[in-house]
C-alpha cells in the first residue's frame, strides 16, 4: 500500500515522501480501515521542520521523528475487523484519528477515537472534522459552563477556529466574537458568531469591549496584551506554550495572583467528543470548512500551504477512490466550501 512517511526533520520536499509499504493487520482488538480521506493539520506541518516548535522534538523525536508514518485525520471503509471487535462490522464507514493515517490503510483499536462516519457526509467533509473539533472541545473546558457567556475566538478562521465558533455558537450556547482576516469575516459570521473583528483593520484589546473567556485557537496573542479585555474573573486560553514556554508557568501564577486568569489549553482526542461531533452533524449544529483538496502523491504541496498560516478551516488529502455505490454525494448544507 502506499502511505507517506516522514523519516527525517525539514523542508516538506525533503522531510516528506510517498512509499510502498506494508499493509498493517488487525489485531484482535482492531480494524483495518480503508482510507478515502485524510488531512494535513497545522501540527503536523509544524512538525516537519520541527524548527520554530523544537520542544515537540522531547515528545516526537530529537534527532529524527520516532514515528515515520505521517498524518492522523482519517474517514474510510472498515475492510477486516478483528475477532474481539464487537461495535464495528466489515463495511462500515467511519471517520476518526490515527497516527499515520496518511495511507491508503491503518488499523485502529475498536476503543480508539474511532466512530461512524455522520449521515450525509462525503469522506472527504468527514476527514475534516476530528482534529479541529476535539482539540476546540478539549481547550475549552477550563472555562466550563460556557452557556450565555461571552466568548472571543482569536484566530477563528483555522481548523480548531472554525470549530470553536460552531461549537460555541450551536452547542454551548455561547456569545461568540471571532478576529479573522479580511477574507474570512463573512465566513466566521456565517458559522454562528455574533460580531467578527478584521484583525487587519482592528486591535479587538483597543475597542473597550471585555469577555468571559478569550480563546487563542492558533497560539499568536499574548495574555498581557489581552488581559485589559477579560472581565473580572474571566480565563484567557492559549493553545500554544508561549515565547519562551512562559504561559504554564503564567497559568500558575495567575491562579493566585489577580481576578483574571491564564491557561494552556491541553489538546486531547476522546472517542465520546467524536460521537458528540457526528451528532451535532447530523442535527444540523456543525459543518466542516474545506479550504483546499490534493491528491495523496500531493502531501508535499499541501504541507507548504499549510505552512503558510494562511489556510481556511482545513487541508483535505484525496487518498484512495471509493467504489461506486460507497460514496454519498455532498451535502451543501453542511459543507462550507472556501474558494482557493
Amino acid at each position: 500500500m502506499r502511505a507517506v512517511l516522514q523519516d527525517r526533520y525539514g523542508p516538506p520536499e525533503e522531510a516528506l515522501r510517498v512509499a510502498e509499504v506494508e499493509r498493517p493487520v488487525p489485531k484482535e482488538d482492531e480494524v483495518l480501515v480503508r482510507v478515502h480521506a485524510s488531512t494535513v493539520t497545522r501540527g503536523e506541518a509544524m512538525g516537519v521542520r520541527s524548527v520554530e516548535y523544537r520542544f515537540t522534538r522531547l515528545f516526537n523525536g530529537i534527532r529524527r521523528p520516532r514515528r515515520t508514518f505521517f498524518g492522523s485525520e482519517l474517514a474510510g471503509r472498515i475492510e477486516e475487523v478483528g475477532a474481539a471487535v464487537t461495535e464495528f462490522r466489515v463495511g462500515d464507514e467511519v471517520f476518526g484519528i490515527e497516527g499515520g493515517a496518511n495511507a491508503e490503510y491503518v488499523a485502529v483499536r475498536e476503543s480508539g477515537v474511532i466512530a461512524q462516519k455522520p449521515t450525509g457526509l462525503t469522506y472527504e467533509e468527514a476527514a475534516a472534522m476530528p482534529d479541529g473539533s476535539l482539540l476546540a472541545l478539549s481547550c475549552l473546558r477550563p472555562a466550563f459552563p460556557l452557556r450565555g457567556k461571552s466568548v472571543l475566538v482569536y484566530g477563528a478562521a483555522g481548523s480548531v477556529g472554525t470549530a470553536a465558533v460552531q461549537l460555541l455558537a450551536h452547542h454551548f450556547e455561547a456569545e461568540v466574537t471571532g478576529v479573522c482576516d479580511t477574507k474570512d469575516v463573512e465566513l466566521i459570521r456565517s458559522l454562528g458568531a455574533r460580531d467578527v473583528h478584521d484583525r487587519f483593520r482592528e486591535d479587538f484589546t483597543k475597542s473597550g469591549k471585555t469577555y468571559d473567556v478569550i480563546f487563542d485557537a492558533v497560539g499568536k496573542h499574548s495574555f498581557r496584551r489581552c488581559r485589559r479585555s477579560l472581565k473580572p474573573g474571566g480565563i484567557y486560553i492559549s493553545m500554544d506554550l508561549g515565547f519562551m514556554y512562559h504561559v504554564p508557568l503564567l497559568a500558575l501564577t495567575t491562579r493566585f495572583v489577580g481576578s483574571r486568569r491564564a491557561t494552556l489549553g491541553i489538546g486531547r482526542y476522546r472517542k465520546e467528543d467524536l460521537v458528540l461531533v457526528k451528532e451535532l452533524v447530523e442535527t444540523g449544529k456543525y459543518r466542516p470548512v474545506i479550504d483546499r483538496r490534493y491528491a495523496l502523491d500531493e502531501v508535499v504541496e499541501a504541507t507548504r500551504y499549510v505552512e503558510t498560516g494562511q489556510k481556511t478551516g482545513n487541508v483535505v488529502l484525496r487518498v484512495s477512490e471509493a467504489a461506486p455505490g460507497e460514496q454519498p454525494e455532498p451535502a451543501a448544507k453542511h459543507e462550507e466550501e472556501v474558494p482557493a
